[in-house]
This record gives C-alpha cells, sequence and structure tokens, in this order.
C-alpha cells in the first residue's frame, strides 16, 4: 500500500514539472521590460534582448526534457499561427540580405516565433497558465508605476538626462505605452474577479492612473481611453443592453453620437494643441512615409526604413511642394512613429495586409475564448502603434507575444487521444513538431551568444570614446567592425576615431555604410569635413548639398559650406557669401550657444576676405 502511494504521489509530480517549468521561464520572460545592463552599450535595450535569448535558451530545454510527459489536451493550429509564419516569411523574403541591416531583430524575431508556439502548447496543455501569465504582467506594470512615482518625487534616478520620468524605458513615451497596454488587463481583472485578486487589481489601475498623465504621451492616452472603454463596455454593458438601449431611446440616439463625436474631435484638436511642432512634425513623417510606399509597395526590408525616409524627403523638398511650416519641423527619424506605415515601407504593402490580419484575427479569436483582459492589452497596443514606435523595443514584442497566444488558444477541454486512437500518431507528430522548434530556439541562442561579449566591450570603449581618447581605442573599434557595421552609431564612432588619427580615406569607407544604415545628417557631415580633410571638395561640397536637400533649415551645412567655401584651393566667394547668409539669417527652431559660436566664426571669416 506504501509502495502504491509513494508511485501515485511521485506520478502526480511528475505531471507538475511541466507546468511549474513554464510558470518560471513565462514570469522571466514578462520580467524582459523590467531589465538593463549598464556594461553594455545601449545597455537599457541590449540588456533586455540578451536576457530574452537566455530565458529563452533557459525555457527551450525545459520543453524538450517535459514534452514527452502524457499529453491532457490536443493542441490545435489556429489562423494566426499561419498568418503569424506568413508574416515571418514575408519578412525574411523582403530582408536585404546583401546589406544586412538587422541582423540582432532576425534573431530575435526567430526567438519571437519559438516562443508564440511554445506558449500555444504550454496554455493548451495547462489553460490555467493563461491568468497566471496576465497577473505576471498586471506586477510588472505595478512596478512600472512604483517606479516612475520614485522617479517623479526624485527617490530614483530616471534614464535620461531630460525627463524625470522613465521608468525602465530610455523616455516617457515608450515609457507610458507599456503600462498604457498592462491597463486595460488590470481593469478586466478588476471588474472579472472577487476579493484579492479584485483589490489588487484596483491597486494596480489606481497606480497606472496616478503616473500615466505625468508621462505627457499623448498616444498613450489615446489608446487608454481606447482599450479601457471597450473593456469597461464588455465586462459591464455588452451588446445585448447597448442595443435594448438604442432601441428604447433610439430618437435621442442620434444626437448623442453627433456630441460624442464634437467633443471627441474637440478632444483631437486640444492633444494637438498640446504640442502643434511634435504634431506636426509626426504628420510630417507620415506623409514622407506614405511617399515612400508608393514608391516601394513590395517593401524596402527589415531595417531599412531611415535612409529610405531620408531619401523620399529629399525628392519632397527637392520637388518645391513643401511648405515652410514642413520645412522648419522635418528631420530624420529613426522611426516613422506609425508602426503600421514602417510595416508597410519595409514589409510592403502584403506585409501590411497580414499583419493587420494578425491583429485581427488574434482580438478575434480572444473575444470567442473570453479573454478580454487579453485582447484590451492588444488593442493598446494597436491604437499607441498608430502614432508612436512600440514594435521597435523588444519588450512590446515579448508582451505582444504573450497576450496574442493567450488570446489565440481555445479553451479547449477535449481530452489527448489514448494510445488506442486513430489521432495518437498525430500527437506524437506535433511533439516532435515541437522539439524542432525548441531546437531552432537553442540554435538561434547559439549563432548570437557571442554579441553578448562584444556589446559588453563596446561598452567599455565607449567610456574612452566619450573621454576623446581616440588613439587609444582606434584599433578595438577595427577590431570590432565586422561584429558591428550594422549598428550606425558604431560606424560613427570608429569613423570619429579615424578622423582624429588622420585616416580620412578610411573614415569615409566606414560612413559611407553607415550612410546605408541611417538617415542621420551627421553622418552626411562627418564624410564632408573628411572629404575637406583629404583635400577632396567637390565631393565634400555635393554631400553638404545632398544633406542639404534633406533638411533644408539646418544651419550646421550652411556653416561647413562657408568653411569649405572659403579653403584657399577652394575658394569661391559667391558661393561664400550664399552659405554664410545662410547661416547669418535662418531661424533655427532654438536659439544655442552653439549656433551663437557658428554665426561669430562666420563673420571672422568674411572680415578675413
Amino acid at each position: 500500500m506504501k509502495i502504491k502511494y509513494m508511485s501515485m504521489k511521485l506520478k502526480f509530480h511528475r505531471h507538475e514539472i511541466p507546468i511549474a517549468l513554464a510558470s518560471v521561464c513565462g514570469a522571466m520572460l514578462l520580467c524582459t521590460p523590467l531589465v538593463a545592463d549598464g556594461g553594455l552599450a545601449n545597455g537599457l535595450v541590449m540588456g533586455k534582448v540578451f536576457w530574452f535569448h537566455l530565458v529563452m535558451l533557459f525555457m527551450a530545454v525545459c520543453t524538450i526534457g517535459t514534452v514527452w510527459i502524457k499529453s491532457k489536451k490536443a493542441l490545435s493550429f489556429s489562423l494566426p499561427d499561419g498568418l503569424l509564419i506568413v508574416f515571418a516569411g514575408i519578412t525574411l523574403a523582403t530582408y536585404d540580405w546583401q546589406l544586412n541591416p538587422e541582423p540582432e531583430k532576425l534573431f530575435f524575431g526567430g526567438q519571437l516565433l519559438v516562443l508564440w508556439f511554445l506558449l500555444r502548447y504550454f496554455l493548451t496543455e495547462y489553460p490555467s497558465l493563461k491568468f497566471y501569465f496576465l497577473f505576471v504582467l498586471m506586477l510588472t506594470g505595478l512596478t512600472e508605476a512604483v517606479w516612475g512615482m520614485q522617479q517623479l518625487h526624485g527617490y530614483s534616478y530616471s534614464n535620461h538626462s531630460l525627463f524625470r520620468l522613465t521608468g525602465s524605458f530610455f523616455n516617457p513615451g515608450p515609457y507610458s505605452g507599456y503600462i498604457t497596454v498592462v491597463l486595460p488587463v488590470c481593469l478586466w481583472a478588476a471588474l472579472r474577479f472577487q476579493r484579492l485578486i479584485h483589490y489588487f487589481a484596483w491597486i494596480c489601475v489606481g497606480a497606472i492612473l496616478i503616473v500615466l498623465p505625468a508621462g505627457m504621451s499623448r498616444s498613450a492616452w489615446m489608446a487608454a481611453i481606447v482599450a479601457c472603454g471597450w473593456v469597461y463596455w464588455v465586462e459591464r454593458i455588452g451588446w445585448e443592453k447597448t442595443k435594448a438601449v438604442y432601441i428604447t431611446y433610439r430618437k435621442a440616439a442620434v444626437p448623442f453620437i453627433i456630441i460624442v463625436a464634437i467633443l471627441a474631435g474637440s478632444a483631437v484638436i486640444g492633444v494637438y494643441g498640446m504640442k502643434q511642432d511634435s504634431a506636426d512634425g509626426r504628420l510630417l513623417m507620415w506623409k514622407i512615409t506614405g511617399k515612400a510606399i508608393a514608391e516601394h509597395p513590395g517593401g524596402t526590408g527589415l531595417g531599412s526604413f531611415p535612409a529610405a525616409y531620408a531619401g523620399t524627403q529629399a525628392e519632397y523638398f527637392g520637388t518645391g511642394a513643401a511648405t515652410d511650416k514642413e520645412r522648419l519641423v522635418a528631420g530624420c527619424p529613426e522611426y516613422a512613429f506609425n508602426e503600421y506605415l514602417q510595416i508597410g515601407l519595409e514589409q510592403g504593402i502584403e506585409g501590411l495586409i497580414v499583419f493587420v490580419l494578425l491583429l485581427g484575427s488574434i482580438c478575434y479569436c480572444g473575444i470567442k475564448s473570453g479573454q478580454n483582459g487579453a485582447v484590451g492589452g492588444i488593442l493598446a497596443l494597436a491604437v499607441f502603434a498608430v502614432s508612436s514606435y512600440p514594435l521597435q523595443l523588444p519588450s512590446f514584442w515579448v508582451v505582444a507575444v504573450f497576450l496574442g497566444a493567450i488570446c489565440a488558444t481555445k479553451n479547449n477541454t477535449r481530452p489527448a487521444p489514448s494510445r488506442e486512437g486513430k489521432r495518437y500518431y498525430q500527437i506524437l507528430l506535433i511533439k516532435a513538431g515541437i522539439v524542432i522548434i525548441a531546437l531552432a530556439g537553442i540554435i538561434i541562442f547559439s549563432i548570437q551568444k557571442g554579441q553578448y561579449e562584444v556589446y559588453k566591450q563596446w561598452g567599455r570603449m565607449q567610456m574612452l570614446y566619450n573621454n576623446r581618447a581616440y588613439e587609444s581605442v582606434a584599433e578595438d573599434y577595427a577590431a570590432l567592425h565586422d561584429r558591428l557595421k550594422h549598428k550606425p552609431e558604431f560606424l560613427f564612432e570608429e569613423a570619429q576615431c579615424l578622423n582624429k588619427t588622420g585616416q580620412y580615406a578610411a573614415a569615409v569607407q566606414v560612413l559611407e555604410r553607415a550612410k546605408r544604415l541611417s538617415g542621420d545628417p551627421m553622418i552626411r557631415y562627418m564624410i564632408a569635413k573628411n572629404r575637406q580633410a583629404a583635400k577632396e571638395f567637390q565631393e565634400a561640397e555635393k554631400e553638404l548639398l545632398h544633406a542639404i536637400e534633406i533638411l533644408p533649415e539646418r544651419l550646421y551645412p550652411y556653416y561647413l559650406l562657408a568653411k569649405l567655401y572659403a579653403e584657399p584651393d577652394f575658394y569661391q566667394p559667391d558661393k561664400l557669401q550664399a552659405a554664410a547668409y545662410a547661416v547669418l539669417t535662418k531661424e533655427p527652431k532654438v536659439e544655442s550657444r552653439a549656433i551663437m559660436e557658428m554665426r561669430e566664426e562666420i563673420k571672422k571669416i568674411l572680415e578675413k576676405k
């Protein structure tokens, strides 16, 4: 009898192992936004990326070790699964493999695909993990909210010198977006559950609502209103009550809708007026990105947005159709501040269609399975992505995959077939597929694992670089070139070291690659300065004139042109006068000491000539 009891106990514990390991791995992955590594270059982002890869290795190994345990339920393929695979295929098909601008995003995306299917497997086997993962997500939101309060009151340092509120992010925008994604999940739990969960969820809602206004993110505010409004409607009102009210007050429905529309329009105008220049800048970004999509409907590839945007903006300003306001607010952004437009440019119109269908199918599956909290989180992310860049950061992708997998996994209570059942071999095939997917995660980790040390070394080099010890780190930058040649920031620093050691031709070669990866005008300015130092005056002039075509209202390229035309071997008095006049008369966005110094130097040059 004792032996039988011990055998049953051992069996019971054996079946608990997979859910325990999945719980631990899931919680560690959901804590990705809270991770940072100050020893790495760009440690706020790359620390999260490498943490994610490490936990995915652990999760893949755990999956391979536990997948043999008898299944309780049968995993069924869903529409979001297929659309996700198609979107991944489009991303690979449109990628510029020769330039290879974003290898780390490819590895990260591959691990996200692995995570999706591992989550689908575990959530099917253990449905209780759905609420557990949502609870952990709520905890991370509460942690971020408390962290933000500490920063606002001076008890904790922010991650940006210009902002007091950043949480675990670099600036208030993504921080506000993240807690906004968590907010509807917390509201759903507060409305759905009782007792301890009910009170805990309301604490999370209150904490997030206290700190959210301080982020000054209009995108996050709109996302919170839409997502929380939907969650409240579906949990407390629903379609039947709405229909009944409409039938009862049918005559008042039209005036009510008109009043709501007027109020909503007034709110949008008010939000626009809060930061009008910023809003105008984003409208210009969307306009230019739309033109770029029209020129490249098939997509330009992952990581191609900055360079493609800069080229299209130069063409637009060259037509003379731009307004003075557009020329003034123009910039060369790294992101489109609209994920749908950026996907439309990088993955093409077909990629955008598949991505929108993916979001729609996830929400549809989530509504059918009653996962309104997860649907609310996806909805908040979808609205926030209209005017921000959440999908350029690893934290949002991890949360999106968890929420999406929870929505896509049905509440399946059908038991798995027995050994004698006709579908027994199908289950074996599913298990084999899960093992292959987990092995793919291990392979991806092994391919990129050396990058951690590379970023750590780059972080050490940056300390010397920032102290202007260019000569001492020039060789170190050259040694890491092949491992980091996809990072424009690294290439710029390497070129600066080459410039300071007199290697102008090598600096130009490095910067020419950086120009293909980034739209940052400073790269073109640096190319011009190196060419001028190498006595290649005409090439320097050409580079600066093209930089002016991209950003015609910037003073710095005119300042560099004036100095170029003042060169004894390239002296051109008429062009010098025109460039100097631009420096002295153009109104900058913000007056600064640097602008005053440039103008003083140009005056001295004119006096000498």
